[in-house]
Parts: structure tokens; C-alpha cells; sequence
């Protein structure tokens, strides 16, 4: 039961960290560059964030859909 509640905050705290990156990086391009800049540091954090936690994210991915076909069969 326990185990289960921590897998499900995990893949919540992921989907936020993301979120966050993306918000930041393009505040933090805002306040350097303007509107430019804010495009810019979006790109670059979504970048970021598919880099460093795109592999959390399938191996999220993976469980969920081995978890589904233990389900079925």
C-alpha cells in the first residue's frame, strides 16, 4: 500500500518538477532578454528537462504499461 502512494507521488513530483523548470526558464529568459529571452529559456529548459528527466519519465512509462498488462493477463 505504502509502496504504491510513493510510486504515484513520484511520477506527481516529476510532472511538477518539469512544470517548474519550464516556468522558471522562461522567467528567468524574461527578466535577461524580454520576451525573446523568455522563448529562449523555455526552449532551453524544456531541453533541459527532457535531458535529466526524460529517462525517469519512460521508466515511469514503462511501469505503468507493464502494470496495465499484468491487469489484463
Amino acid at each position: 500500500m505504502l509502496s504504491k502512494l510513493v510510486v504515484k507521488l513520484y511520477s506527481l513530483l516529476l510532472e511538477i518538477a518539469l512544470w517548474v523548470m519550464l516556468v522558471v526558464g522562461f522567467a528567468a529568459g524574461f527578466k535577461l532578454q524580454g520576451l525573446l529571452g523568455g522563448i529562449l529559456g523555455l526552449i532551453i529548459a524544456a531541453t533541459f528537462g527532457a535531458v535529466f528527466l526524460g529517462g525517469l519519465l519512460v521508466l515511469n512509462d514503462i511501469r505503468k504499461r507493464v502494470t496495465a498488462l499484468e491487469k489484463r493477463g
